[in-house]
C-alpha cells in the first residue's frame, strides 16, 4: 500500500499538469475558486494537506468530467486522508514530521542520494550506534527500542532489488566516536560491507579537500522516476528538517551532489580509507 505522502505527490503532480496543459496561471485559478494564491501554491507544493473538497473544486474548474477519472482522483484524496493518521502515528515522537514524510517517500524511490557531514546515515547504522543516537533524545527505554527498530527497518532497501544508493560521507563521520571506540570499529566494518553491495556507492569526502559545496547542511535526494522533476529533497537543519518536493532548490542540491562526487575520493578508495581509520582505532 502506498503511503499518503506518495499518493499526495502523485495526485498533486496530476493536478498541476492539468493546470499547465490549460495554460492557467496560479493567480487565475485562485481567483476563480475564491482562494488566495498562497493557498494554491502551498497545495501544489504539498505544504498544505489537500482535501477532497479542494480536489473536486480543481477538477471542476479544469473541466474534468469523466466520472471514472474524477472518482480515481477524488478516491486518492480520500485514501490520503484515511491513511495519513496511521502513517504519522508510526513515526510520532521519533522523528520530525518533515523527516517522517521523507521516510514515507523513500519507500517509492528508485534512487537515493545522501551527503552526511556529522554521523553515519541511518541506512548504514548498526544497532549499537543507532541506539546511542536515539537515546540522546528518547524519553525512555521503550522509545529507544522503537527508534532503533525504525532505523533498522529502513535498511530493507539494501536488499537485492532495492534502489540505487549513492552516499557521500565527510571524513569527520569516520572519526566521531559515537558510544565507544568499539562501537565505532564495528560500525566502520559494517560500512565496508555495505559499500561492497552492487547497488550501493559510498564515497568519502577527505579533510584535505577543504571547502566544499555542502559544508552547511547534510541533505538527501530521492528520485522517483527518470523524469528530472520527479524527486524530493530533505535538508537537515539544527531545529527543523526541510522537505521539498518542488522548487529550484531541488536541482540546486542535485548539482551540489554531482560536484561532491568529484570532490570526494573514488568509491574504490573507501575500503582503504576505512582500513586506515580502523588501524588508528587498534584494528578490527
Amino acid at each position: 500500500m502506498n503511503s499518503p505522502v506518495v499518493l499526495q505527490k502523485r495526485l498533486l503532480d496530476e493536478l498541476k499538469q492539468m493546470r499547465d496543459e490549460l495554460e492557467l496561471t496560479q493567480q487565475a485559478v485562485a481567483e476563480a475558486l475564491d482562494w488566495s494564491v498562497s493557498k494554491l501554491i502551498r497545495v501544489e507544493k504539498g505544504e498544505n494537506k489537500v482535501s477532497v473538497t479542494d480536489v473536486q473544486a480543481l477538477l471542476f474548474h479544469y473541466g474534468v468530467t469523466d466520472k471514472e477519472r474524477v472518482d480515481e482522483l477524488v478516491g486518492m484524496a480520500r485514501a490520503i486522508k484515511r491513511s495519513r493518521s496511521a502513517w504519522m502515528d508510526k513515526y510520532k515522537g521519533f522523528f520530525s514530521e518533515q523527516f517522517a514524510r521523507f521516510l514515507e517517500l523513500e519507500t517509492s524511490a528508485i534512487r537515493f542520494r545522501q551527503c552526511q557531514l556529522n554521523v553515519v546515515p541511518g541506512l548504514l547504522q548498526i544497532s549499537d550506534y543507532a541506539r546511542v543516537l536515539v537515546a540522546a533524545s528518547a524519553p525512555n527505554e521503550d522509545s529507544i527500542a522503537r527508534g532503533v527498530e525504525i532505523r533498522l527497518h529502513r535498511q530493507s532497501v539494501l536488499e537485492p532489488g532495492g534502489p540505487e544508493i549513492f552516499i557521500i560521507l565527510d571524513e569527520a563521520v569516520l572519526h566521531r566516536v559515537i558510544g565507544s571506540e568499539d562501537v565505532l570499529r564495528r560500525q566502520l566494518v559494517r560500512i565496508k560491507e555495505i559499500a561492497a553491495l552492487p547497488h550501493v556507492t559510498i564515497q568519502v569526502l577527505p579533510f584535505a579537500k577543504g571547502i566544499h559545496p555542502a559544508m552547511k547542511n547534510s541533505f538527501s535526494i530521492l528520485d522517483f522516476s527518470e523524469n528530472e522533476d520527479d524527486f524530493a529533497l530533505l535538508i537537515e537543519q539544527p531545529y527543523k528538517d526541510n522537505l521539498l518536493t518542488a522548487g529550484p532548490e531541488l536541482k540546486e542540491y542535485l548539482n551540489y551532489f554531482y560536484q561532491l562526487e568529484k570532490f570526494a575520493l573514488p568509491a574504490s578508495e573507501t575500503p582503504n580509507v576505512i582500513d586506515r581509520r580502523l588501524e588508528e582505532l587498534g584494528g578490527v
